[in-house]
């Protein structure tokens, strides 16, 4: 039966919720094993360097420790890599990520040169969101900003390691992921799961079982997608009160981009 269209507003989730026909099809969960896993890596190698600059560590120990992060992330890493927009971009995300346990072997002058081509492969990957048509939140923006958790912490290590600043790119990185932050922000919306005759028959506040679902991802609901099916309280259509739409915002938020962008920021700003 036919539906309300309605746009409402989550405060609490900080996104607008739409209100959209019942008969849509609510948002599928996903496996979010391997966004979790490069969330994780970049919390933690974000981090490492970080302390390695604050003096909680030696860049060495920040190496190490690196090395074995991406021994345990590395499928996950690759599989993510896989989807980047170019092939030059895959091709140096990649190869990057597999030559960097190799970094102690590496000479000087080697070392010099392969962090200036990790820097390279960086600012490429930045390089391409606005190179990109469609929508700011596409699945193909999506990957930009995974492959930024996982190649961003390996530059500025490198660089660290060659003896060259890494000001600039820290700050680079910061702006990119602003930007991955913004635009992978969930939205949400919920759906009713009552017909348009029961509006009409209780007009009023009730408690009515309806579909809560935010998503991250423009066009893919497979990606940073998180759906609920629990009971509010509704009048005329719209929501009233539904008091666990920031948990909904936050399980999207850890299923895309968007978590990866919040756990390298929490390191990388001063």
């Amino acid at each position: 039966m036919r539906r309300r269209l309605l746009r409402v507003v989550a405060a609490s989730a900080l996104a607008t919720a739409l209100v959209l026909p019942s008969g849509a099809q609510p948002a599928r969960a996903v496996d979010p094993g391997t966004i979790a896993t490069i969330i994780s890596f970049a919390s933690q190698a974000y981090g490492y360097f970080s302390s390695s600059q604050s003096g909680g560590m030696t860049i060495e120990q920040a190496t190490t420790l690196m090395i074995q992060r991406i021994q345990g992330a590395q499928n996950a890493i690759i599989a993510h890599m896989d989807q980047l927009a170019t092939a030059e971009a895959k091709a140096c995300a990649r190869h990057h990520v597999l030559e960097f346990a190799d970094i102690e072997e590496f000479s000087a002058s080697l070392r010099q040169r392969w962090a200036q081509d990790v820097t390279a492969c960086v600012t490429l990957i930045d390089s391409l969101w606005g190179a990109l048509g469609g929508a700011q939140n596409s699945p193909a923006r999506h990957e930009l900003g995974m492959a930024l958790g996982a190649v961003g912490p390996i530059a500025l290590v490198a660089r660290a390691r060659a003896g060259f600043s890494t000001v600039e790119l820290r700050n680079l990185l910061v702006t990119a992921f602003d930007r991955v932050r913004i635009s992978f922000t969930p939205y949400c919306y919920a759906t009713p799961d009552v017909s348009e005759e029961y509006w009409q028959m209780y007009p009023g506040e009730s408690w009515v079982p309806a579909w809560y679902t935010c998503f991250s991802v423009n066009g893919d609901l497979g990606i940073g997608s998180w759906t609920v099916y629990e009971v509010g309280r509704w009048a005329w259509g719209a929501p009233v009160d539904y008091p666990n739409w920031q948990t909904v915002f936050d399980e999207a938020g850890r299923r895309s981009a968007y978590g990866v962008a919040v756990a390298a920021l929490a390191q990388l700003r001063p």
